[in-house]
């Protein structure tokens, strides 16, 4: 009888640190995602400085593409290492 009571407090232990976790990332996410829908509310509602600072400034004159730029195939490297010359006896 002992055994099964301590049995069961341990699971109802482990059950209840479970569910409170899982009401804890609950919480989190809801928090997130009011934080993320604020952040995109104000990114909205406001001018940004940069565009603004730029509407009395010229526009810059694009440059002409002349093609991609030329690139040399790089050399293949062996794949075993170069052999050595054998030794040889001097008579």
């Amino acid at each position: 009888m002992i055994k099964y009571t301590i049995f069961v407090v341990i699971f109802l232990g482990l059950g209840w640190v479970f569910f409170l976790q899982k009401q804890h990332e609950k919480k989190a996410a809801l928090e997130l995602r009011k934080k993320q829908e604020e952040a995109v509310v104000k990114a909205h509602a406001t001018p940004s400085p940069a565009n603004s600072s730029l509407k009395g400034l010229p526009k810059p004159k694009p440059t002409p593409v002349l093609g991609p730029p030329p690139t040399s195939k790089p050399k293949p490297t062996p794949m075993l290492p170069k052999p050595t010359p054998m030794l040889q006896q001097t008579p």
